[in-house]
C-alpha cells in the first residue's frame, strides 16, 4: 500500500471517529429541544467552523475554482449534507443513535456501485463480500423487536435511516469529482455545508425542519455546538481523504462510526436509549463489511 493511500485511510478513520461521537451529543441534547432546533444549531456551528478554517487557510479567497468542482460540491451538500442529514436526525429521534447510525452507514453499498459506474473504480470480490456483510447487519437490525403502537411496520420504522443511507451513498461521488477538479478541500467542505444549511432553511420545512422560537438550555446548546464541530471537522477530513485515495476505498472506512457510537452509547445514553447485544452484533457486521470493502 502506498504512502498516499495510508494518509487517505488515516483521514477517513479520523472522520469516522468524529462522526461516531456526534450522534451521542445530539441524542442527549434532544431531551431538551426539538429535532429541528438541534439540526439547525448544529449545522450553523459546522458552517461557522469551516468558514473560519477557510479564511485562515486563504482558500476562502480562491476565485479560480472550476464550475464543475463548484457544482459537485454544491450537489454533495444538497443531497447528502442536507436531506441526508435531516433524514438521519429524524432517524436518531425515532429509533435511537446506535440503530440510525448503523443503518445510515449502509450507504457504501450505493457509493460502491456509483463509483464503479461513474468514476471508473474497480469492483472486486472483496467489495462484493463487504456488501453482503452490510446487508446481513441491516437484516439483524430490522428483525429486532421494535413493534409499538405507533409503528405500523419494520420498514416504516426504519424509513428515515434508510433514506439517509441513500443520500449519503450518493454524496461521496460528488465530493470525489469536486476534489479531483479543484484541490481545495476546505473550500469544498465549506460549500457543501453552506449549501446544506441553505436547503435546510428553505426546503427543510417540508420535513418540519424550520427555524422556530424555542428556549434552548445552555447544556443543550453546548452539546449541539460540540456536535457541529465534530460534523464540520469530520466532513473536512473526508475531503482530505478523497485527495489521497479513491472513494471506493475511503468512503466505507469513514463509516466506522456505528462502532464508535455503539461502544460509547452504553455509557453516555443511560436512561435515554437502550442498546442491546443484537444492536452490537449488527453494528459489528456492518463495520466488518465496510472494512472488507476497503480491502477490495
Amino acid at each position: 500500500m502506498t504512502a498516499e493511500l495510508k494518509i487517505g485511510i488515516g483521514y477517513a478513520l479520523s472522520a469516522g471517529l468524529l462522526w461516531g461521537i456526534g450522534p451521542l451529543l445530539l441524542k442527549r441534547g434532544m431531551k431538551y429541544t426539538s429535532v429541528s432546533t438541534a439540526t439547525l444549531i448544529e449545522q450553523n456551528v459546522s458552517v461557522i467552523c469551516l468558514l473560519l478554517l477557510a479564511a485562515f487557510s486563504r482558500e476562502l479567497f480562491r476565485f479560480d475554482i472550476s464550475p464543475l468542482a463548484f457544482w459537485s460540491f454544491f450537489l454533495a451538500g444538497a443531497v447528502g449534507a442536507s436531506f441526508g442529514k435531516i433524514f438521519y436526525y429524524k432517524g436518531i429521534d425515532k429509533v435511537g443513535a446506535s440503530k440510525a447510525t448503523s443503518v445510515k452507514n449502509s450507504s457504501p453499498i450505493l457509493t460502491t456501485i456509483l463509483a464503479v459506474l461513474f468514476l471508473g473504480e474497480e469492483l472486486t470480490i472483496w467489495i462484493a463480500a463487504g456488501v453482503l456483510l452490510i446487508v446481513v447487519g441491516i437484516g439483524l437490525l430490522t428483525q429486532a423487536n421494535i413493534a409499538a403502537a405507533n409503528h405500523s411496520g419494520r420498514l416504516q420504522y426504519f424509513l428515515y435511516p434508510l433514506l439517509s443511507a441513500l443520500c449519503f451513498g450518493i454524496n461521496p461521488v460528488f465530493k470525489k469529482i469536486g476534489v479531483d477538479k479543484a484541490q481545495l478541500p476546505i473550500l469544498g467542505a465549506l460549500i457543501t455545508q453552506t449549501t446544506a444549511l441553505a436547503f435546510m432553511l428553505t426546503l427543510g420545512r417540508f420535513l418540519n425542519i424550520k427555524p422556530r422560537w424555542e428556549p434552548v438550555p445552555l447544556k443543550a446548546l453546548g452539546l449541539y455546538s460540540l456536535s457541529g464541530i465534530t460534523e464540520g471537522i469530520g466532513s473536512l477530513l473526508t475531503f482530505y481523504a478523497l485527495l489521497y485515495a479513491p472513494a471506493v476505498l475511503v468512503s466505507p472506512i469513514w463509516r466506522i462510526s456505528p462502532l464508535v457510537t455503539f461502544a460509547l452509547a452504553h455509557f453516555t445514553l443511560k436512561g435515554i436509549e437502550v442498546v442491546t447485544l443484537r444492536d452490537g452484533l449488527a453494528a459489528g457486521f456492518i463495520v466488518g463489511g465496510v472494512f472488507v470493502l476497503s480491502w477490495g
